[in-house]
């Protein structure tokens, strides 16, 4: 091979190279952005899957491509709020409880004014005098999107993606890519990586309460803000690893719910996307803090503590598997969402998933086993934990299919003023026997016992 041929060969390749180069940087930025779940998907197949087929986060807001399977309400009912058709519908959002449909009209999201409970089969009416004063960007999307950008009304994936929980995974992407692509070792192979550190933080994995808050929380923002002089129905700006009080929204309460549409009268969740407003008034939002404070002056007895109470009194004690744990000292949170939530569905495939006790049993086992008295009139094999601690008292879908995430008991004494179910009414729990049956009962028998 002449030098001539040599130096065209070397042109041809180095040319490769710089393009090849090119295309691999072309998306390298050290700003962190969004890359959608199927770009998550890439390394994380058995995490994504069964995010897709376990949980309803992927399907809270998605656009029709195949109406047949997508689009569950009944269009041959002849029900007259139907004054829409089914090949109208642009988009869809939920299909558990219940199913919105939604257009979009001058660039924006618009519901259509009739909805579809799904477990009751029957049509509803929804936003029917204003469905136009309900732009969605404003209203939903903020929740029933990943990426959801304030200043632009813009987002980067439809429905609740890995994002939403872990951060924008763009810098994750390239700082892995570099460890594990041959090319890209070509250049990199001596780099340290250090990207897993908590510093770095190139991808978010907390349990704090935070992540879930930024939907399961329903307020508003001040009027003003951000865009058009509109207020948005969740927090913006929020991302992953922010702390949910700092930001500029303010959670809807009991003395501001003036029409009684979120709340009862006891203060308790009545309405869906407020499990994180009962959670903070239980006790185990707090159970880290008053681990803490009784303990305060057993410095000495720490070490034993923190093997002996930290697991059943902090998540992020139990969530770390390898390594060392956090102690009393460094320990941040309570027994959070995902103490009991697996945000990837795997607690669906477990054995006993849908029994609460079995939950409830890892750290009230003890309770559970006393047997200087029964813990509840009602037989073991027909009732669990959850059934009285959370019972169905939050409304979606038509009926009360939702639990109190307040981990508290409603006695029936309480549906007298508040109206509402209570621990041994609700579900289908003793629901042929009316109030003052409910009320006798329960104090017959926990009348008896100490309180």
């Amino acid at each position: 091979m002449t030098s001539k041929n040599l130096i065209q060969l070397s042109l041809s390749i180095l040319s490769v190279l710089i393009i090849s180069f090119a295309y691999l940087h072309s998306d390298v930025t050290k700003e962190a952005h969004y890359v959608t779940s199927d770009k998550c998907q890439e390394c994380h197949p058995s995490h994504y899957e069964s995010w897709k087929k376990n949980t309803l986060h992927p399907y809270m807001f998605l656009p029709v491509t195949s109406p047949d399977a997508e689009i569950l309400g009944d269009f041959d009912s002849g029900n007259p709020l139907v004054t829409f058709k089914k090949e109208e519908i642009e988009f869809v959002l939920g299909r558990k409880w219940e199913q919105i449909y939604a257009r979009i009209i001058d660039g924006e999201y618009y519901p259509f004014p009739a909805k579809w409970y799904v477990i009751q089969k029957r049509w509803v009416p929804y936003k029917l005098e204003d469905w136009h004063q309900t732009p969605m960007s404003y209203k939903c999307n903020g929740c029933h999107t990943t990426g959801f950008d304030p200043n632009t009304l813009e987002f980067s994936e439809f429905g609740i993606g890995c994002e939403a929980c872990h951060g924008p995974g763009s810098l994750h992407v390239q700082h892995e890519a570099t460890e594990h692509r041959p090319i890209c070792n070509f250049c990199h192979e001596d780099e340290n990586p250090h990207h897993h550190d908590a510093q770095s933080r190139d991808i978010l994995n907390s349990v704090s309460p935070a992540v879930c808050a930024q939907c399961h929380n329903r307020g508003k923002t001040p009027t003003g803000d951000v865009v058009k002089s509109a207020q948005f129905n969740f927090p913006v700006g929020f991302k992953p690893g922010d702390d949910i009080r700092t930001t500029n929204f303010t959670p809807s309460t009991l003395e501001t719910d003036k029409k009684g549409t979120n709340w009862w009268g006891n203060g308790l969740a009545k309405n869906r996307h407020q499990e994180f407003s009962d959670w903070s008034q239980s006790d185990h939002s707090k159970s880290l803090i008053h681990l803490l404070e009784s303990h305060a002056d057993m410095e000495q007895k720490r070490g034993k503590l923190t093997k002996e109470c930290l697991h059943c009194h902090s998540t992020d004690y139990r969530a770390v598997t390898t390594g060392e744990k956090p102690d009393l000292n460094t320990a941040k949170f309570g027994i959070t969402c995902v103490s009991c939530h697996d945000a990837h569905g795997y607690d669906k495939k477990r054995p006993g998933f849908g029994d609460g006790s079995a939950v409830c049993g890892a750290c009230h086992l003890q309770v559970m086993a006393n047997n200087e008295h029964r813990h509840t009139p009602c037989p073991t094999e027909q009732t669990n934990c959850a059934d009285c601690h959370m019972p169905f008292v939050v409304q979606t879908g038509g009926f009360f299919s939702l639990r109190s995430h307040a981990f508290k008991i409603i006695p029936p004494e309480s549906s007298r003023g508040n109206k509402m179910p209570n621990s041994c009414q609700n579900g289908s729990c003793h629901t042929d026997k009316d109030l003052e049956w409910a009320v006798k009962s329960y104090e017959d028998f926990y009348g008896k016992m100490d309180k």
